[in-house]
């Protein structure tokens, strides 16, 4: 043997910068009926396979771990005679395909993560886990399953030389003439791709518009086109998958669709998983963690609500997967729509150049559908009992008068988000982060929605025995409570994270509102997108003005996108909507925009503050993040850093435009016990910044640190 298998394996940066590992291959019999040898090192490539990694404990072992084959090298550092063979391939996985790969590659480069770390958490919980397989008597390694994914894997197996059934879509709605127009100009874009791709189309519609029912249409004119195609959307939460899939599923048949997200079962997942790597599934919906998929004849995108920040992974590999949907689009050359009613800063700019296409829908679908009539109540100088004013009253009264819903979005579960002393001021913080608990009723528990740290509310405060120990402020739970007490008669539905955690919960909840059940239904951002009720005329907004002052800079494009939402559910059928928003603060300039509904006008102002001081998208940056048991420690290894990266500007001149901020606290300091410092790279040039990052990462790990830190490329929250 004269060559070596290169294998990514899940580890960090610090113990291999590109997560690759030498291994000897070995004679080794497929599930697919190929046999990889010693005569054909680039058949082994793309193969997922089950390999020794670790030291092992006395007289046993070394410890498996799942692994992909990215290369096959003529030479390695360490001896051949020392290496560790490769155990088995992966049973139930398809070979990976080269533009798989590729896309792979991109993400660790891009987002500064070893090739194991990226592409390993593409694969099923039950690909991935290694007590999960196990050799038959005759050597041949199998997936321990059940009765029920073996019959599935077989269906999917024996079918997979077949082609996909042709589809028959069905329940096409009857578009708008300017529905009908964007439709028309973006299957017109793809026969008129800009250089040698297909530039991104940006669907820029007004909520309630039928932005869905144009991708669906769009996505059919593509799948009747090809019968083997498969498209891929996307959308932001888990909680908006259940109704986005019947819809899909009455237009397209059952067969033919699945969803991919971390809300299914392990079993769910992995049916899904083989479904679409082999080609079956036709159209595939799912979140963030979808775009990693193996989809062998994909030929299309759609990213729905592509502003929303639930796209960017916030732990683990921090990416994007807007971002990476983008590049994958690019990759294989096929067409990818952007929709929002308040794109993203990055999109709103690059449709403004040119980059991207543009196509609007200003009017709702509906006939005679308008926008909400917006008003801003001034609670400085208004009353407030409960949380609401007595025009927010008035027209909760109003809607169930006149048998019509109404919708109260408190962006804050738990019952109360503070406990604290009358005496002495001492309030119920976590013991492992820099946060105060939240008081939730139903548990009489303290909840820290951080680290998920719970504990019993105490009878009495610690630090003075003083009996009085009270909630402060209100959550979505006690709102709930005073909503119902106030109005006795009305049903009143809660929804947020904690009302909708059990399996099937969130479902039953959407049924009852779309059955006419509720007249109030209270929660949090879990409303704020995707949801058209049509009986929903009257929306009240609390507790907002915080998000008016918050020091990220993405906090008033976030804050605009949530309300402009929030907003929209109102007044999307016949009947006329009305939106009461509360605010200490009503002289701040955001107002003027989000009560005549002009996100262009307030994209506009804001960019042209990012462009004044060369933040996204008219620069990029970079987060050097450090956790330590003590801060002195942290902010001690960031200074390094910094150092580090100083150097490296010195002795290159090509990187003397990036600008290295001070190693400061970062703004939670202490998450599950860990004190948190940070350094904020900053640069004009995307490129620039990616050819100096591999180096400082490079540095960095030379240093040997035992501290936990990472570098995340365009950091989310700064």
């Amino acid at each position: 043997m004269t060559w070596v298998l290169r294998i990514a394996c899940d580890v960090p940066v610090t113990v291999a910068i590109d997560g690759l590992f030498d291994y000897a291959p070995r004679e080794l019999s497929c599930g697919d009926g190929t046999v990889l040898g010693l005569n054909q090192p680039e058949a082994w490539i793309g193969r997922a396979v089950l390999v020794p990694f670790g030291r092992a404990a006395k007289g046993k072992e070394p410890p498996l771990v799942v692994g992909w084959v990215f290369d096959v090298a003529e030479h390695s550092d360490v001896p051949i005679g020392k290496l560790k063979s490769v155990i088995a391939v992966v049973p139930c996985v398809p070979r990976a395909d080269a533009h798989w790969l590729q896309l792979m590659r991109f993400m660790a480069r891009y987002y500064q993560r070893g090739l194991g770390e990226v592409s390993l958490p593409a694969l099923p919980n039950k690909l991935r886990t290694t007590r999960n397989f196990a050799p038959d008597v005759s050597g041949t390694w199998q997936l321990k399953s059940g009765k029920r994914i073996w019959q599935a894997w077989q269906k999917v197996w024996h079918s997979a030389t077949q082609r996909p059934a042709a589809l028959e879509p069905s329940n096409h709605l009857q578009l708008t003439p300017t529905q009908q127009t964007v439709l028309d100009n973006l299957l017109r874009a793809r026969s008129e791709p800009l250089t040698q791709h297909h530039a991104p189309q940006l669907l820029f519609g007004v909520t309630g518009s039928g932005k869905t029912e144009v991708y669906l249409q769009y996505l059919a004119q593509i799948l009747s086109e090809d019968d083997t195609a498969q498209v891929l959307i996307l959308v932001p939460e888990i909680n908006l998958t259940p109704q986005f899939f019947q819809r899909l599923t009455a237009r397209f048949g059952t067969e033919t669709v699945v969803s991919l997200h971390s809300g299914l079962n392990d079993g769910e997942r992995l049916l899904a998983w083989w479904r679409a790597a082999h080609g079956h599934a036709r159209v595939v919906l799912g979140t963030r963690l979808s775009i990693l998929a193996m989809l062998p004849r994909l030929k299309a995108i759609v990213v729905d609500e592509e502003h929303d920040a639930s796209y960017r992974q916030q732990d683990g590999v921090r990416y994007s997967a807007r971002d990476v949907a983008i590049y994958r689009a690019n990759q294989l050359n096929i067409p990818i729509i952007l929709g929002s009613a308040t794109p993203s800063f990055e999109t709103w700019a690059n449709a403004q150049s040119g980059r991207y296409g543009l196509h609007s829908l200003r009017e709702r679908a509906v006939a005679g559908a308008r926008l909400p009539k917006v008003h801003l109540l001034n609670t400085a100088q208004l009353p407030v009992q409960d949380g609401l004013s007595a025009p927010l009253a008035e027209a909760i009264e109003g809607a169930m008068r006149r048998g019509q819903m109404s919708l109260i979005f408190q962006n804050r579960r738990g019952y109360a988000p503070v406990v604290y002393c009358t005496y002495c001021g001492w309030m119920a913080d976590c013991t492992a982060c820099s946060a105060h608990m939240v008081y939730h009723k139903n548990t009489r528990h303290l909840h820290c929605h951080h680290c998920g740290v719970h504990r019993a509310t105490p009878k009495q405060c610690p630090t003075c025995g003083n009996s009085d120990v009270v909630p402060l402020g209100q959550g979505t739970q006690r709102l709930e409570e005073t909503l119902q007490a106030r109005w006795p008669q009305a049903r009143v539905l809660r929804l947020d994270a904690d009302s909708t955690r059990a399996k099937g919960a969130l479902e039953t909840h959407l049924s009852k509102i779309a059955e006419g059940e509720i007249d109030i239904v209270v929660g949090t951002q879990i409303l704020a997108k995707g949801h058209d009720w049509a009986n929903l005329t009257v929306v009240g907004v609390l507790d907002v003005d915080g998000g008016l002052f918050a020091q990220d800079y993405r906090a008033p494009e976030r804050l605009f996108a949530q309300l402009q939402q929030v907003i929209g559910r109102a007044g999307r059928g016949q009947a006329a909507g009305e939106v009461l928003i509360q605010s200490r603060f009503v002289e701040h300039g955001m107002w003027a925009h989000l009560l005549t509904h002009d996100f262009e006008r307030f994209a506009q102002e804001e960019l042209m503050v990012r462009e004044q001081l060369s933040l996204p998208p008219f620069g990029s940056n970079a987060l050097f993040q450090v956790g330590a048991d003590a801060y002195k420690d942290a902010l001690a290894f960031a200074q390094t850093a910094r150092e580090l990266a100083l150097a490296i500007i010195t002795e290159q001149p090509q990187f003397a435009s990036i600008t290295i901020n001070a190693a400061v606290p970062m703004h939670m300091m202490r998450v599950k016990h860990s004190e948190r410092a940070q350094v904020l790279i900053e640069c004009a040039s995307r490129a620039r910044l990616q050819a100096f990052l591999p180096l400082w990462q490079q540095a960095i790990v030379a240093q040997k640190s035992r501290l936990t830190w990472l570098i995340e490329v365009d950091p989310a929250d700064i």
